[in-house]
């Protein structure tokens, strides 16, 4: 009986290929065959695999004659009793056991076939920490020493470390000797080897007549399996039979020479917490970012898909998010990738010309993620720590050889050793820390190049996801907490992020700065790092505040506001109850959103940055529940007015999430398209009694509408949540409001009497002047800075004689001092208008003067709130009545401006001795005057 080798052991032969034989050549000679169906008439019903009906005769653990299976004895009978070793099984049996996995890939199995499946074995009967050990060997089979024979099997085979598999064979009772093995060391990790047609060439010792050979699996614990059929020993392999080991592939030798100065390294970080890089000691990351930008962003929670490396990294590496690429778990069940590809093959879509290398140990991420780039390399090794070397000596191979555009470098140890000692742990810290070293040696080796004073190279990284505890894939902070960082090219040197940058947003970072023009129809969601904001929202990022009513936020959560951005305005008729951070619609970081409560869903409004606005009544019911007395939360967010003429065309577009929880409760949301007649259109509704529960998300909407054609010339969109009680929320991004304007070329032209700025004293007329044809209507209307009407100064005029419209003798002094803005408007039968805004000045106060006289000097203080003209002094006779001489001024043509003037003169030399009157004024830019007098005696 075989016995499992010792992993120091040797492959017997290498791989060889298949060879394919025509009818004409000589006939492949069987030795021995076995396709296990003989043990059809022996298969019982499911004993611990409950959710197979009892009536299906699918399986055993009697090997057909001549076989046998060699547990461990530590095995005993833990675990399911089906997959205890190698037992025997139909193939749709097997598949029953545990859908999409890949077990019911096993198209070339049929019948019966021979199944070692560790992962299902270990989902029940509490085998703990047992590992699984089982060899599977095969009667004696008569050979010719000498001779070189062909073991052809079928395979079905999966694996994640540390389950060890091998064929082994053994010659007249000797020693079993591997043939080939299957581990992590050898294929790496996460390896996927189904239905395949195997061919093991074996070399007969000289002497020897006969063989066993024996299919291994030990070391296996929740680690998948390994399932063969249709098993013969020939004398040629099997026709479209191929090696067991997978070819090694391309090197980095093979990595062509680019085509652009212009270059990209892209480190793609798995599983790296950003509060850890903050707090190890990182010091090539840092010099990084301090040469760009690096800060912190979120991926989605489980609304959108599990926080796990399948769609992290699918993220990062199309630039959209896993609604689009259909990534949303390691399996890649349904992916479209094809439609939105790696970076790196749309680069070589672009251009075949661009040399593009990628190096990676996880072997889905090179299967299903990164398609086609000029050389693609896969790490196999014994730990991720030791494929991460292997990654960064082929990286800086062909760094230091080869002339790359744009490289992938992905680094696996950081999650391996996150899931193996959590991310607080000090193993997780020398994880990072090395990590950095690496990032370090790979700059290096860039700034070394001979080429490089003549190359702009960007460096990019980033992670795919965050850590909590052991494991990630949940909705929590840390583990959705994921970082950017961008150094060199366009990048705008601030050291830490200007904006919250996505994983989404690597992609076209890459593309842009190697002057690829991103086409829209790729649709592309993210931006190239470093692209200033257009939303008004963002506006508002310098003024989030704290918490008031909800709990402490973790870090890097932001904050919260009711200040609006300018223009835009809130209509709140939610009662001062509940928390107040959702008291109506706020405005806050997404993430303060997110945390307010983790797993509704919040957290996968990602495609919204920055700032976003948010009605949550959900959240605001949490304090004092203020829906049980009957209160109700309704608010309508509106955009500033916008011109539109009648008739014309608005488009609205945001980002949007909208969820109504539960079905029957009467949360109402709609937008609403309001104009200046008075008139309102509705563009979306919601309604939680008539649509049911409902989850709209992350959504990007758009809606077009058409202007009423009669007296409208603005137009505003509201967002408008009301009868919301604790059972839903609406979150909005990136307005854009785009409306049919009148045409300014034919549209009423205005010119007024008034400067921008004008100071206003007293009573001045005050006119309007109007270009254009059709007029219809003028008005003239002042109002206070805090847009409050001056019901005395107003005109009209309808269906003008004449051109302009005149305010006669405004009063200006019965007005309090401050800033006013005069609004003249004007419309054409047409429909269009025009309008001018004039802000200027009521200033009706004397200003103030203060006179001293000492030491033969007159000194003087002018003060006035708006500005000072001139200043002057002069010197009468005792009786203040004759003028004598002129002591000073300022210049008579040039106003001082300022609003504090301080100076003098000396007075006029040789006066006669005797009293005489000092008279200074003071004028401000308004025209109001001061006059101060004092005497003064020359002895």
């Amino acid at each position: 009986m075989l016995t499992a080798g010792c992993l120091g052991i040797g492959l017997l032969l290498p791989a060889t290929p298949a060879m394919a034989h025509d009818s004409e050549d000589l006939a492949a000679t069987t030795s021995f065959s076995e396709d296990f169906d003989s043990l059809s008439g022996s298969l019982g019903p499911s004993v611990h695999e409950t959710h197979i009906p009892k009536t299906t005769l699918g399986w055993t653990s009697t090997a057909p004659t001549g076989w046998t299976v060699a547990n461990d004895a530590s095995m005993g009978a833990k675990g399911k009793s089906e997959w205890r070793g190698w037992t025997f099984a139909t193939p749709s049996f097997w598949a029953a056991a545990q859908g999409g996995q890949g077990r019911e890939d096993f198209a070339k199995g049929s019948g019966v076939v021979a199944v070692a499946d560790n992962d299902e074995w270990d989902d029940g009967n509490n085998p703990g920490e047992q590992l699984f050990a089982s060899t599977l060997t095969s009667p004696s089979v008569a050979v010719t020493g000498g001779s070189t024979v062909h073991v052809n099997f079928d395979s079905n085979y999966r694996q994640t470390g540390p389950q060890v598999a091998a064929l082994e064979v053994s010659f007249d009772g000797a020693a079993p000797e591997r043939l080939f093995e299957y581990s992590t060391a050898v294929l790496g990790d996460q390896v996927y080897l189904q239905d395949r047609t195997l061919t093991q060439p074996v070399t007969v010792p000289a002497g020897a007549t006969s063989m066993k050979l024996g299919w291994v699996i030990e070391k296996a614990t929740n680690d998948w399996y390994w399932a063969v059929d249709n098993i013969s020993v020939d004398s040629e392999p099997r026709a479209g039979a191929e090696p067991p080991l997978p070819d090694p592939g391309p090197q980095p030798s093979d990595v062509p020479d680019g085509i652009s100065s212009r270059k990209v390294l892209f480190i793609d970080f798995d599983g790296v917490r950003f509060d850890k890089l903050t707090e190890y000691a990182t010091p090539n990351i840092d010099a990084l970012a301090a040469k760009g930008q690096m800060g912190v962003g979120y991926m989605q929670d489980n609304a959108l898909g599990p926080t796990v490396s399948g769609h992290g990294h699918a993220n990062l590496l199309s630039g959209v998010w896993v609604d689009k690429h259909r990534s949303p778990d390691n399996n890649f069940a349904n992916p479209n990738i094809e439609a939105y590809p790696d970076v790196l093959t749309r680069l070589e879509q672009v251009d075949p010309g661009f040399s593009t290398f990628s190096t990676a140990d996880w072997k889905p991420l090179n299967d299903h993620l990164i398609l086609r780039p000029d050389v693609k390399i896969q790490q196999t090794g014994a730990s991720p720590a030791a494929t991460d070397e292997q990654s960064v000596a082929d990286a800086l191979e062909v760094l230091g050889t080869r002339n790359p555009d744009a490289m992938v470098v992905y680094l696996h140890n950081g999650d391996a050793t996150g899931h193996s000692y959590t991310a607080e742990s000090p193993q997780y810290k020398t994880t990072i820390e090395k990590l950095d070293a690496q990032v370090g040696e790979l700059v290096a080796a860039i700034e070394a190049r001979e080429a490089a004073s003549d190359e702009d190279w960007l460096i990019l990284a980033s992670t795919d996801h965050g850590f909590t505890g052991y494991g990630h894939g949940g909705d929590q902070h840390l583990t959705r907490m994921i970082w950017t960082l961008a150094s060199g090219g366009d990048v705008p040197v601030s050291g830490t992020a200007t904006r919250q940058w996505r994983q989404v947003d690597i992609a076209p970072t890459a593309l842009a700065h190697l002057g690829v023009d991103i086409d829209p129809e790729w649709g592309l969601e993210g931006v190239p790092i470093g692209t200033a904001s257009t939303d008004p929202f963002d506006t508002l990022a310098g003024s989030l505040g704290d918490v008031v009513d909800e709990a402490a936020k973790p870090s890097f959560s932001g904050g919260w506001t009711k200040q609006t951005p300018n223009d835009w305005q809130i209509d709140e008729q939610t009662p001062d109850l509940g928390v107040a951070e959702y008291r109506g619609w706020s405005f806050m970081d997404g993430e303060f959103w997110a945390t307010s409560e983790e797993g509704q869903g919040r957290g996968s409004f990602v495609r919204a940055r920055d700032v976003i606005a948010v009605a949550d009544p959900d959240e605001w019911n949490d304090k004092g529940n203020p829906t049980a007395s009957g209160a109700r939360f309704d608010s309508t967010l509106y955009s500033p007015w916008q011109d539109v003429r009648p008739g014309g065309t608005v488009d609205v577009s945001f980002l949007q999430h909208y969820r109504q929880i539960t079905a029957g409760v009467p949360q109402h949301a709609e937008v609403i398209a309001e104009y200046d007649d008075g008139t309102s259109q509705v563009l979306w509704s919601r309604d939680g009694v008539t649509d049911g529960a409902l989850f709209e998300i992350n959504q990007p909407v758009a809606f077009s509408t058409t202007a009423p054609a009669g007296d409208v010339s603005k137009v505003r969109i509201g967002w408008r949540l009301s009868d919301g009680a604790n059972n839903g929320y609406w979150a909005v991004d990136a307005p854009e409001i785009r409306a049919d304007a009148p045409d300014p070329a034919i549209a009423p032209v205005i010119t007024s009497s008034l400067t921008d700025g004008a100071i206003l004293r007293g009573r001045a007329d005050v006119s309007m002047t109007v270009a254009g044809e059709g007029l219809q209507a003028f008005h003239a209307q002042l109002y206070t800075a805090d847009g409050t009407q001056v019901p005395s100064v107003k005109g009209y005029q309808w269906e003008p004689s004449t051109d302009s419209l005149t305010l006669p003798a405004v009063d200006f002094s019965t007005l309090a001092d401050g800033e006013y803005t005069f609004v003249f408007s004007a419309k054409a039968t047409s429909g269009l208008r025009g309008e001018l805004k004039v802000k200027v000045v009521v200033d009706n106060s004397r200003p103030g003067l203060d006179l001293t006289l000492a030491d033969g000097r007159v000194g003087l203080v002018a003060t006035d709130a708006v500005g000072i003209r001139r200043v002057a002094a002069n010197l009468y006779d005792a009786a203040n009545a004759k003028l004598l001489k002129a002591i000073g001024s300022t210049s008579a043509s040039t106003a001082i401006g300022a609003t504090e003037w301080t100076g003098g003169w000396a007075l006029p030399n040789g006066l006669a001795s005797g009293t005489y009157t000092v008279r200074a004024a003071v004028t401000d830019l308004s025209g109001n005057t001061r006059t101060v007098t004092s005497t003064v005696t020359v002895p």
